[in-house]
């Protein structure tokens, strides 16, 4: 998906104002500007909205940010929460302003007002700059994303899903946050879906789905495809691989040419996944319109900053990295964030499609960090109950990752955003030699779930066949720190123990805790086997052992 960008938000609520030229523009074009405030109002205003800020704030996002900040620090964050001040708010509209969006990360509004309101907001005292919201023409889809015909496992064999979803893992207990066009609940796939909340950002209710009085005809197509992907389930036809997450529906986004589309929603949209506890959201839509390529560099677009804010409270967030290549540098934001897992796209060959954006960000970081299927990917349609349908596009391959990301923190409710990222990049297909066409790689669910692990075979040196029920032990080698429990996560393996093969001659140890680890193999009759030194993380390769028998 496309949209349009406010060029610096962050920087505009820091105090970098906007040429006057470039907000009159914006005025007499969309009538559409942010007014950055230059702080929370008076004390006795912001004691008192405090207690607002906190009941805004779910538990569930406080245990979520507890994961990347001290308590004190998560309690002391709360004034980050804090709904810009009723008394500004006010002042704005007695100046001649429509209020449309408040952000709280901000400590900004975006309006709508005539030129000669935005010369009275520019002189209030406590104004801090006016930036212009900026708008477009929707362009016509590129025929990558036409809708044809297909079958759904592809996309879950390529991440390895079935195998997460055979050891029991469906995302239950995780909630994900989806940032899009709309939802069509009434599909058959959504029948058991677990919706925590939904919210129309666009026209302000709380029904993201497609309204004939408001909406354009499609308007909800590409959010219901995209949520299909991540969470639907119907047996035979699509199964995504989150179907038993918790999902928070924003719609965020305008579908049609209709003008203006703006970033403010999917910012609003962001900030209120965030507060309701999602502990990854996940979006297709991207802003590369108003920046130059330069300025896709992880800290300039304003949804790239409001990303980056969302990552330091401990929200993993997973977006399309564009559909806007084969050339360098392509990325659409907020997909050049350092918190957010871009996500390219391949087709059933596991080939990068020409149409899939390409890093890496204007500072030289690789991206995207990872790639699913994006061509031929079976969805739901939202034009009827049974209705499926196949499209191509990083809008479809994000909401894969998204699901594969919920498999993991369902797997380790513990872990921290970093945690699960290093685990899902770690164990791609390309994690060796990661680069700015595929990123790491292939999502891999069933290692990132095992993540850091050491796994391999045993077999007879001399006939190959697969030795069963040879024992695999492990131990730290020798010397003082050579592991460090003090990272090791709940549910780790110890840091020594004792593991059988199966019928095949495969083990696996999951979860280690860090450090360097010898394996020793034992099988009766059979000469004992001890690895070399193994670090971990992350040990990429298979530690495959074949024993020499004792008659030979």
């Amino acid at each position: 998906m496309r949209g349009v960008a406010w060029a610096v938000v962050a920087a505009a609520a820091a105090g970098v104002a906007f040429a006057d030229a470039a907000v009159a523009r914006a005025a007499e074009s969309a009538g559409v500007v942010w007014v950055a405030f230059r702080d929370r109002g008076s004390v006795a205003w912001v004691d008192s909205a405090r207690a607002e800020a906190r009941a805004f704030v779910t538990p569930r996002a406080l245990a979520r940010r507890a994961k990347v900040a001290s308590a004190a620090a998560v309690a002391s964050d709360l004034d980050r929460d804090l709904p810009p001040a009723a008394p500004y708010v006010a002042a704005l509209e007695a100046a001649g302003a429509r209020v449309r969006v408040r952000s709280r990360w901000l400590n900004a509004v975006s309006v709508e007002a005539a030129p000669v309101a935005l010369a009275r907001i520019r002189a209030l005292p406590f104004v801090a700059s006016l930036a212009p919201v900026l708008s477009m023409e929707r362009q016509a889809p590129a025929a990558s994303e036409e809708f044809d015909f297909g079958l759904a496992g592809a996309q879950l064999d390529m991440l390895h899903v079935p195998e997460a979803h055979a050891m029991g893992y469906t995302g239950a207990g995780v909630v994900i946050g989806v940032l899009d066009t709309g939802f069509e609940l009434g599909h058959e796939c959504f029948a058991r879906l677990d919706v925590r909340g939904q919210r129309d950002f666009v026209f302000n209710d709380a029904d993201p789905g497609y309204d004939a009085r408001q909406d354009p005809p499609g308007q909800s197509n590409h959010g219901t495809a995209t949520l299909s992907a991540m969470a639907g389930y119907a047996p035979g036809k699509l199964i995504g691989p989150a179907y038993g997450a918790g999902v928070l529906l924003a719609k965020t986004e305008r579908s049609n040419s209709e003008r203006p589309i703006e970033e403010d929603y999917w910012i609003a949209g962001l900030e209120w996944v965030e507060a309701m506890g999602a502990d990854v959201a996940t979006t297709a839509l991207s802003y590369p319109d108003w920046y130059r390529r330069a300025e896709r560099d992880g800290r300039t677009a304003s949804v790239t900053r409001m990303a980056n804010l969302a990552w330091e409270r401990g929200l993993l967030l997973v977006n399309s990295v564009g559909n806007y290549g084969p050339d360098a540098t392509t990325l659409a934001p907020p997909a050049d964030a350092p918190g957010v897992l871009a996500v390219g796209a391949v087709d059933r060959t596991g080939r990068v499609v020409d149409f899939s954006s390409r890093g890496p960000a204007a500072d030289g970081r690789v991206k995207p960090e990872l790639c699913a299927l994006g061509a031929g990917v079976r969805l739901a349609g939202a034009r009827g109950r049974d209705v499926y349908e196949s499209a191509s596009g990083t809008s479809f391959s994000a909401p894969l990752v998204a699901g594969v990301a919920a498999l993991v923190i369902e797997a380790h409710p513990g872990w921290s955003p970093e945690a699960v990222r290093e685990a899902l990049l770690q164990t791609a297909s390309r994690a060796e030699r990661p680069d700015n066409d595929y990123g790491w790689g292939l999502v891999n669910a069933r290692d990132a779930i095992l993540y850091p692990l050491i796994e391999g075979t045993v077999t007879d040196a001399h006939t190959r066949e697969p030795l069963s029920g040879a024992s695999v032990s492990w131990e730290p080698t020798a010397g003082a720190g050579s592991v460090d429990s003090a990272f090791a996560a709940a549910g780790d393996s110890p840091t020594r123990g004792v593991v059988r093969t199966d019928a095949a001659g495969a083990y696996v140890i999951p979860n280690l805790p860090p450090g360097t680890y010898r394996v020793r193999i034992r099988a009766d009759g059979y000469f004992d086997a001890t690895t070399e030194p193994l670090e971990m993380p992350p040990n990429l390769s298979d530690v495959n052992v074949a024993l020499r028998y004792r008659g030979e």
